[in-house]
Formats: structure tokens, sequence, C-alpha cells
């Protein structure tokens, strides 16, 4: 993940984005030098960590002319279905997931289908499988990887689309502890 370094995430999405254009025809990179140009940003002035937050905030939120309708999530989804490169796919869906997550009050989780949810530990993405028998129950944590994305890809595509979030008493019990000095 790099929600510490804003130059890796913007090398991912600018991975992710590949040479797609705006509405008016333009890459994301020249909207980004015009909306410098328009606000005035520039990284002599504020710095070069604070202008590659707002680069990074800028490309995140940046929409394809053929995806204009969509989220931001849902089209970076979209894009690297099209591209078919699972790596940049699973890691553009980790990046929006946690993401979303981040900012949400402890405990809260991402339903991403029947059997599966995610949640925020405080600086990591978790994926956790649920019970079969009992979906209220934890039954372990998981890495996403290929096989599981390749499982799951269409029901976490859709979830970007309409995300769907519950509390779980038990997962802000995790991370609480692990908190704990």
């Amino acid at each position: 993940m790099c929600y510490r370094d804003p130059e890796k995430g913007i090398a991912l999405l600018l991975e992710v984005i590949g040479d797609l254009k705006s509405a008016h025809g333009h890459t994301v990179l020249e909207d980004f030098d015009h909306f410098c140009s328009y606000s005035g940003l520039s990284e002599a002035e504020v710095g070069r960590l604070p202008f590659l937050w707002t680069k990074y905030g800028y490309l995140s939120a940046w929409k394809p002319a053929d995806e204009s309708r969509q989220s931001s999530a849902a089209a970076l989804a979209g894009v690297s279905h099209r591209r078919e490169d699972d790596e940049v796919a699973v890691s553009a869906f980790k990046l929006q997931v946690g993401m979303l997550l981040r900012d949400l009050p402890l405990g809260t989780v991402a339903e991403l289908d029947d059997l599966c949810i995610a949640w925020w530990n405080g600086k990591d993405l978790v994926f956790a499988h649920l019970c079969d028998d009992d979906p209220d129950r934890i039954e372990e944590e998981f890495d996403l990887d290929d096989c599981e994305w390749q499982e799951r890809r269409e029901a976490f595509e859709a979830w970007l689309k309409e995300p769907n979030y519950s509390s779980r008493a038990e997962v802000r019990d995790w991370v609480l502890r692990r908190r704990q000095p």
C-alpha cells in the first residue's frame, strides 16, 4: 500500500489511468497542469510534499470521458478491467477500498460480498472470510492474491460501484487491542 507515499500512489494511478482522455480530450496530467495554472498551485510555493498530496488527490478524483457518470472508484476498476492487468487491478482496488474505509468509524467494515469483508486497522487494509454457516462470525484473514481476486473480481468491482458497510464490534475490539502498547 502507498498511503504514506504520494509518489507511489501517483505512479499507481498513472499506470491504471494509462493514456485515457477526459471529455475535452486531455490526459490526466494535462488536466492537472491546467488545474495548477488556473489555481496558482506550484510546488515552489507550497513545497514538495503538499504538492504531491494535492496531485495524488486530483488524480484519484479524475474521470476519463467514457466513464464520466461513474464514481472515480468505479472508473478505476473499469479501466483496470479493460487492461486485464490483475496486479494493477488488485492494487487499485486495495487503494480505493482503503481510502474509503480509513476515515470511517472504528469497526466499520466493507461488506464486499456474502462471505468476504475488509476493514482499515489504522495503517493497513485487512481482508477476511466469513464463516459459511454463520456470516456473523469472521473465519480468517487473507491476502488478496491473484486466486482470490479472480474468484471475486466481479463482486469486488460491483462493490466499488455501490459500497456497502456495516459495523462489527469484533473488528473494533481487535483494532483497539492492536493499537494498545
